[in-house]
């Protein structure tokens, strides 16, 4: 809000205004003269207007904009401070001749009854005037909201004029001025001028310049000016990521704050986003951020879903992006730390979009795009593949699968079966919202309906939503306020197999299945082809994709309603109730016409029922106690409870394909149903201290004590303090004698947060069924499954920060920067433990890992004072984590093998060194000849044309001539980004305005699980192009192996790959036309937008942003038949009406 800064403002331009030469006739505010010696002689019952205002203001928390230089010496009577507060304030104002509007909440503009100044001798002689040229206008500023007291001059005279409360302005031009010029100002804005030409209305948008500091930035219970922040917090621009193609709101916020890396895990429809605050904080816990929607705290996790393979859906794909005020990311532990328990990983507050006082506005926004898949992997066409699979038969002695008519059919149309031009498409994306907003002096009101579909680039997938959202807020009277903040969604999602790993998953058999089968073997009869032969068995990718059923929906009511009451001046208590209900339902199905079935089909219906109440209560104090010192106390307790109820219903063997999932009754085979039914609580007491003083030293203490009913009986509740000191130095006077700075400020804080995502029970001895067989049956029984851990306890990450935020040219160019220090303590993980006790591990409280690392954030008006206009705004981050402690031992491998091709274990978390290191072998190029086969060493690919890895080491600490799992491996690769960023630039002229967005990422390995046999020619899949330059006795390639059945293939630095790269990810060009002489119709926006046009890396896949595990910490940098990302291309509306 920057209400304070109006008035400001507005009180400096019209005293400006009021001692020019003449007196302009156009001005908002004008007062009669007062006797002074008649209301002298009352002074006794009297006080000056200016106490009368503090003392009113102070008891009713409000801000008064007026003249001070002619109000604040006359005499009025004591205000009333009790009974109806307009009531109080009109029988004040009343004798002065003047009355008052609200012009923002807590804000009133006090004016002038009459319409001219009563000073006569300010006033100009319009008859000595000719004038030739009226012009009007509004003045707004970049939100579109209006600027009262705004300064229009006409350049190079003393005419001029002020804008009034709804931003409107006349002003008379006389003909003896030769190509006028109108110079726009407000203080703290950037000034603008205009050739006035023919125009006759001109409308004007202004920039902040030193709004920034004004800014309110919502904080955790709470909002301050970004001048008072102590904490270290991003704030992201909702404008910026609602004109994309995105379908929740964690896609949107890659690249756009520092420290904040975002991994799209998957390019699937709706598919759920990695998000790390500050790197990872835990091992095997969870690890990403709180999210805080209109106060209620959702923990999305790892996303939802059955969709045939890692790929999940986000559970924040619930919320329209579209509804989105402002996104704020508490990062440090000062911001986070009054959210206890759950702040380890940063927290995200996000608010909703609410109405304002003034006109009505119904607001309609669309959109309407086509997305295609950004590249196709260069794999060989059907006749190259024919050659190789041929060679790598007839060099093992076998014979050829293709003979000699085959292939000179191959050769005369060797393109064959394009198997990822068969499963990828040009799929449409639009979205439709229709929204409603407004309010007056008591009442506000938001409300919205939108409808989003994405269909995916892979056929029969896509993400469609339906949500509805109402937000209304009530002023009951001066004290008691109430709201409520209420969306309703419905979102449904087809998937297809994706991210499978092993020979599973549709991206993968596109890739690699053989070009030279099509995909019918009889296509009348539509009779699918049914695996890749010969070699490994894939299925049919364009089967799986068509014929199988993987839907997922969820119904969502996520809502709260809240009062808020204040007791005496400045002691306000609230209220709030909320509640966020989840109905998911997955059904699947697998038809008999597909490989995947075994010839039987089957159907699966599960069902999820998820209900999560939240009490929150607290009471806040601020007070300006005098001119230096300002306090503000919260404290409050809140309840929170979540119940959890699952079921499954599964059978087989249908008698056809017709009813699907539908009909589970008429499957032959009932499978064995599952339930399940959980339950989880948390109590929190909370209390925050802000002190001020003299608006140069600012001390925030922050606490919060939570009991959660995850950990054991001896450690339920643990207290999370934090403390901040941030100094003003710009409030100094020698900092301000440099005129050097527009703003300087100095951050530091340190404190504690906590992460209770450990699952459930875990600290409790639990039981399992399983079926016995006593007698010759079968009997169901229960046996135990964990070992009891009552001194479980919370992981706890402790965190300094230091920042600076510092400006210069009037804040043209920012700065803010903090160096940041994290250590988690008590980290959760299974640990190994003797089998005799029956049980393979016990979950522990064993280990410690920190990071640390710069962040740094640059925001500049580039060009501000033209109609011309260039913002930019860039950030960088550089972290590095570190693994401390494992419980005593020195490392412990992570994973396992992927189906046939049984890499086994391909991390390595290291004492000492990064979470997620990739350990493998390390290749040595191919074995040339005979002579480099008989020197070794013996490898797992010992012959000639085969790959020679280092021998490393052995059991005696040397080189042993072998090459084995146990003593030749080593660190390849670290799937940690050296540094992450973004890069936004903003160029508007006029109405046109063109939005670039650059996101970048440098340093980190990826591990292409596809490359391990698209590099490898053994005749039974499909492999890259380029392989035609594979070894042989006449091409000794030292690059491609030569071609042979012999399927070994062991994982190495053969297949990291450099994952750096910069995305060209947004490109937007829209055009505002101005004002409509249609008062029904206040502004029409159109645009264009590109999506992921250009991304310039060095990696052979898809995508370089791929995490085949998905969401997840230990597992880092793999990308193994992941659904790939795509390019959009999209034209859109916004139409507002009024």
């Amino acid at each position: 809000m920057r209400n304070y800064y109006y008035t400001i403002a507005l009180l400096l331009c019209l005293f400006n205004l009021g001692n020019n030469q003449y007196s302009l006739g156009q001005e908002l505010l004008s007062f009669n003269k007062f006797d002074n010696h008649k209301q002298s002689n009352e002074a006794a019952k009297t006080m000056t207007f200016k106490k009368a205002m503090e003392q009113f203001g102070n008891h009713y928390g409000v801000s008064f904009l007026y003249r001070k230089d002619l109000l604040d010496h006359q005499l009025v009577s004591p205000p009333s401070l009790s009974g109806d507060k307009g009531k109080g304030l009109e029988d004040m104002l009343a004798p002065l001749g003047v009355s008052y509007k609200e012009l923002r909440k807590d804000y009133i503009v006090i004016f002038s009854r009459e319409e001219k100044n009563g000073n006569e001798e300010d006033k100009i002689d319009h008859s000595q005037l000719r004038f030739d040229s009226v012009i009007k206008g509004v003045i707004t500023e970049e939100s579109g909201e209006p600027l009262p007291g705004a300064t229009i001059m006409v350049k190079g005279t003393n005419i001029g004029t002020v804008t009034d409360l709804d931003g409107a302005y006349t002003i008379t031009i006389p003909d003896n001025i030769e190509n006028p010029v109108l110079e726009f100002s407000f203080i703290g804005f950037s000034p603008q001028e205009v050739v006035v030409g023919t125009q006759t209305e001109i409308n004007v948008t202004l920039s902040d310049n030193l709004a920034s500091l004004n800014e309110v930035v919502v904080i955790g219970y709470g909002a301050v000016k970004k001048s008072d922040l102590t904490g270290a917090v991003s704030s992201v621009k909702a404008s910026e990521i609602q004109q994309t193609p995105i379908t929740s709101i964690d896609q949107g916020l890659v690249g756009r704050a520092s420290g904040v890396m975002v991994t799209q895990t998957s390019g699937m429809p709706g598919a759920v986003a990695s998000i790390r605050i500050r790197g990872s904080s835990s091992l095997q816990g969870g690890n990403e951020p709180l999210y805080v929607i209109d106060g209620f705290p959702v923990y999305s996790g790892a996303g939802f879903g059955e969709t045939g393979g890692n790929a999940r859906m986000s559970g924040l794909s619930t919320i329209n992006p579209a509804d989105i005020e402002s996104i704020e990311i508490l990062k440090d532990a000062s911001a986070t730390a009054i959210y206890g328990a759950r702040a380890a990983n940063g927290v995200v507050l996000i608010t909703t979009k609410s109405g304002k006082e003034g006109r009505d506005q119904v607001t309609f926004d669309a959109y309407y795009g086509v997305q295609k898949v950004v590249q196709k992997i260069d794999v060989m066409n059907a006749y190259d593949y024919a050659t190789l699979v041929n060679e790598a038969y007839t060099n093992d002695g076998l014979s050829p699968v293709y003979g000699a008519d085959k292939m000179a059919e191959l050769q005369a149309n060797p393109k064959g079966t394009d198997w990822q031009e068969e499963i990828f498409r040009a799929a449409p994306v639009q979205n439709y919202q229709l929204s409603f907003s407004g309010g007056d002096k008591k009442t506000n009101y938001a409300v919205s309906g939108n409808y989003f579909n994405q269909e995916g680039v892979i056929i029969n997938s896509g993400f469609k939503r339906y949500s509805g959202r109402v937000n209304i807020a009530r002023n009951i009277s001066n004290k008691f306020k109430v709201g409520t903040n209420f969306n309703v969604s419905k979102t449904m999602s087809n998937a297809v197999p994706t991210d499978a790993g092993g020979s599973g998953g549709v991206v993968t058999g596109a890739m690699k299945f053989n070009p030279i089968l099509p995909v019918y073997s009889n296509q009348e009869l539509g009779i699918y082809t049914q695996v890749n032969s010969p070699g490994i068995i894939y299925p049919n990718p364009v089967a799986s994709a068509l014929e199988q059923v993987r839907e997922s929906a969820m119904l969502r009511v996520l809502g709260n309603i809240f009062g808020e009451y204040e007791f005496v001046p400045n002691l306000v208590g609230k209220v709030s109730f909320g509640t966020d209900l989840v109905n998911t339902k997955f059904d699947t199905f697998i038809p008999t016409s597909i490989f995947e079935s075994n010839g039987i089909a089957k159907a699966t219906v599960n069902g999820g029922y998820t209900t999560n109440w939240l009490n929150e209560n607290t009471l806040s104090w601020n007070k300006k106690i005098s001119d230096l010192h300002s306090v503000s106390l919260l404290g409050g307790i809140t309840f929170q409870k979540n119940f959890y109820e699952s079921l499954m219903a599964s059978s087989q063997d249908f008698v056809n394909n017709s009813l699907e999932e539908n009909a589970l009754g008429s499957g032959s085979v009932y499978n064995q149903p599952g339930s399940s039914k959980t339950e989880w609580s948390l109590v929190s007491y909370l209390g925050r201290v802000n002190y001020n003083f003299n608006e140069k030293y600012l001390l925030s203490l922050n606490g919060r004590i939570d009991g959660s009913s995850r950990f054991g009986d001896n450690n339920k509740y643990a207290f999370f303090p934090s403390g901040a000191l941030a100094w003003r130095a710009i409030e100094e006077d020698f900092i301000q004698n440099m005129n050097v700075f527009s703003n300087l400020k100095a951050r530091i804080s340190y404190g504690v947060t906590g992460n209770q995502e450990i699952g459930l029970y875990n600290s409790l001895p639990t039981l399992t069924n399983t079926t016995y067989t006593i007698g010759g049956a079968l009997a169901t029984g229960f046996y135990p499954n964990s070992i009891p851990n009552p001194n479980l306890r919370w992981e706890k990450t402790s965190q300094f920060d230091f920042g600076l935020d510092f400006g210069f040219f009037d804040e043209r160019l920012r700065f803010t920067t903090d160096y940041y220090f994290k250590k988690t303590i008590d980290l959760i993980y299974n640990v190994a433990v003797p089998f005799v006790s029956g049980f393979g591990s016990s979950l522990q409280n064993i280990g410690s890992i920190q990071n640390q690392g710069v962040e740094l954030m640059i925001g500049a008006d580039i060009l501000a004072q033209t109609e011309l206009k260039w913002t930019s705004s860039f950030n960088i981050s550089f972290n590095r984590n570190k693994v401390l402690e494992l419980g005593g031992e020195s490392y412990k491998d992570v994973g396992g093998g992927d189906g046939h091709l049984k890499t086994g274990s391909v991390h390595r978390l290291i004492v000492g060194q990064p979470i997620g290191l990739f350990y493998g072998y390390v290749s040595d190029g191919i074995i040339q000849n005979a002579e480099e086969l008989a020197a070794g060493p013996v490898g797992p690919t010992n012959w000639i044309g085969g790959r020679r890895y280092l021998d490393i080491s052995g059991p005696n600490g040397v080189p042993d001539g072998v090459v084995n799992a146990t003593y030749d491996r080593a660190i390849i690769g670290d799937p940690n980004p050296d540094f992450f960023g973004g890069f936004t630039n903003t160029i508007s002229y006029k109405g046109f305005e063109l939005n670039a967005f650059t996101q970048f990422s440098y340093g980190a390995d990826i591990f292409n699980y596809n490359a391990m046999e698209l590099e490898l020619p053994s005749g039974g899949q499909n492999v890259y192009s380029d392989l035609v330059n594979r070894w042989t006795p006449n091409n000794p390639s030292d690059v491609y192996p030569k071609a042979t059945t012999n399927r070994s293939a062991v994982f190495s630095d053969v297949f990291m790959e450099d994952g750096s790269y910069l995305k060209i990810k947004t490109l937007t060009l829209g055009y505002t036309f101005p004002a409509s002489e249609i008062k029904a119709l206040s502004g029409l926006k159109l645009y264009i937008t590109g999506q992921n046009l250009f991304t310039f890396t060095n990696y052979s896949g898809y995508d370089p942003e791929v995490s085949y595990r998905g969401a997840t910490n230990l597992q880092l940098g793999e990308d193994f038949g992941g659904y790939p990302q795509s390019r959009t291309f999209m034209i859109g509306a916004k139409i507002n009406f009024q």
